[in-house]
């Protein structure tokens, strides 16, 4: 028992310090307040509260706004918001919840693995994807992982010899739904998985996981345009990969240059997938193993061509996460004599694969130094900038409307109406920007139309678009850029009128900032 429980009991020890540690660390910047490391969990977190107190699905209780790139992840906030109230924590136990769900998925997919080997790939998958910056990012990518492992341990299920059960399938369907519910993304393993399952014969395998994998995106779609907003969220239509060169090269870009140059900005990504088709074609493999890798080599193009990378390590940790588990299960599997033969023996050819594949692993080290590097103070960076705007907003009158380009913690910590000027959660500013920018005639609309108490804004995304009668009022800096967009805020008022008040606001809240933000009063100030 314990040499079967061994290795996945130290990676839940190794995730569990490393947490215990990245907490203490940004806590020191925090005043030990539990602060998360993207402004984006907040909008996540105002959804879930939102719905469990008022049942709108939106980032403000005043009405629906389709501005979240998962579906599962805000229902699993409300669900834990309506049993235990509205908790700041609940994040990061739902987060360390799914990053041990995932270890046990790995674990039990490497289960043939030798205890050494599964023990190393196990710490592996905890430092190297990362999980401990995911826990405290505060989103849903460690929900993916876990789905993402399971919806590869169903395909094995139904894809052995013999008639599949009832049972089988149903759990195909399950983690099909829950892998793209709780990620868009996941759509690109779903997809080749139906395509190998169809193929192989598998045909109402194949049905089963496509419809109930696209059946939350539908059902969510269905209300979204019953609410006057688009089929899928704004934050994949803002997002999403564009391809505007014109002729030869827009015709490159489609075809898979954009996903060759990503590739090419993401070595970890492309280590991994380079040496899982090497052992896939190269050593002893298992059919089932030759299909994972097919799945996770397509699902890797296709994420480098149509979505993002980088970003505080998230968006392409599940891609991570299963590479290092298929190069576990290639080096366990090449000692396995009843697995389907490969060009190499199962003698020293290994042992040359597994030593250039850690010498090319370098870029998987680096990222995971940075990772436990940068996450305290991607943690700082929050709550310099986006956690004291959100303290701010908090102090204005309960239903002020605010204007903002950063809406999580505001959302989530002030009872405002928000214009949300980069378009998650604000149809105008969304069509807008798919359609050319926003400009000074759209803002001023905006703001005729529903006064704001405040705008809280990057100068330098909005420099050609303030309109001139617009008055700043103070603007805030923080020391670094980490995961922040910029590093100034600037505070306007829309209207003379409500200067004097924003300015009264701004310094009544000063003594509240933290002492390395740079703070100047630029408008009127209170006598």
């Amino acid at each position: 028992m314990i040499a079967r429980r061994g290795p996945v009991a130290a990676a839940i020890v190794v995730l569990m310090a490393a947490v215990v540690l990245l907490l203490r660390a940004a806590a020191a910047h925090t005043g030990g307040a539990l602060v998360y490391a993207l402004d984006d969990a907040y909008i996540h977190m105002a959804v879930g509260r939102n719905l469990a107190a008022h049942g709108v699905w939106g980032v403000t209780r005043y009405a629906f706004t389709s501005a979240t790139s998962s579906l599962l992840w805000p229902l699993l906030l409300a669900a834990a918001d309506l049993a235990l109230g509205v908790r700041d924590a609940t994040p990061l136990v739902l987060n360390l919840l799914f990053a041990v769900v995932a270890l046990l998925l790995a674990d039990r997919l490497l289960a043939e693995a030798r205890p050494a080997l599964r023990a190393a790939a196990l710490v592996g998958l905890v430092l190297l994807t990362p999980l401990p910056t995911l826990v405290l990012a505060g989103m849903e990518h460690t929900l993916q992982i876990a789905a993402a492992l399971w919806l590869l341990e169903r395909v094995r299920a139904v894809d052995g010899e013999g008639a599949t059960t009832v049972t089988r399938l149903a759990s195909l369907a399950a983690a099909a739904a829950c892998a793209t519910a709780a990620r868009y993304e996941s759509l690109f393993l779903l997809a080749p998985a139906v395509v190998l399952l169809a193929l192989d014969g598998r045909r109402r395998a194949a049905i089963v996981a496509a419809v109930a994998g696209l059946a939350p995106l539908v059902a969510f779609a269905v209300v979204s345009v019953a609410e006057g907003w688009p089929p899928l969220p704004n934050s994949i239509l803002l997002k999403r990969t564009t391809f505007d060169a014109p002729g030869a090269w827009g015709m490159i870009d489609r075809l898979g240059g954009h996903a060759a140059r990503t590739l090419a900005e993401a070595p970890h990504l492309l280590v991994l997938v380079v040496a899982v088709l090497a052992f896939s074609v190269l050593l002893p493999a298992p059919r089932i193993l030759r299909r994972w890798d097919a799945i996770f080599a397509a699902a890797v193009l296709m994420h480098c061509q149509l979505a993002a990378v980088g970003w505080l390590f998230r968006y392409e940790a599940y891609l991570v996460a299963i590479g290092i588990v298929l190069v576990a299960r290639h080096l366990a599997d090449a000692r396995d004599p009843t697995a389907a033969p490969g060009p190499l023996s199962r003698g020293a050819a290994p042992i040359v694969l597994v030593l250039a594949f850690l010498l090319a692993s370098a870029p998987l080290l680096t990222r995971a130094a940075a990772a436990l590097d940068q996450t305290p103070g991607a943690v700082k960076n929050i709550y310099e900038q986006q956690y004291q705007m959100g303290l701010f907003a908090r102090g204005l009158p309960a239903g002020s409307t605010v204007m903002a380009n950063d809406i999580g913690a505001i959302s989530y910590l002030a009872d405002v109406r928000l214009v949300d000027l980069f378009g998650l959660a604000t149809q105008e500013t969304a069509r807008a920007r798919r359609t050319g920018g926003v400009d000074r005639e759209l803002l001023a609309r905006l703001a005729a139309a529903d006064p704001p108490s405040a705008v809280m804004v990057y100068r330098s995304w909005f420099a050609d678009a303030i309109p001139p009668d617009w008055i700043e009022v103070g603007t805030w800096r923080v020391p670094d850029k980490i995961v922040v967009a910029d590093r100034t805020v600037s505070f306007f008022a829309t209207r003379p009128a409500s200067a004097d008040t924003l300015a009264r606001a701004l310094a009544a809240f000063q003594p509240q900032l933290p002492s390395t933000v740079s703070a100047r009063l630029a408008g009127p100030r209170a006598p």
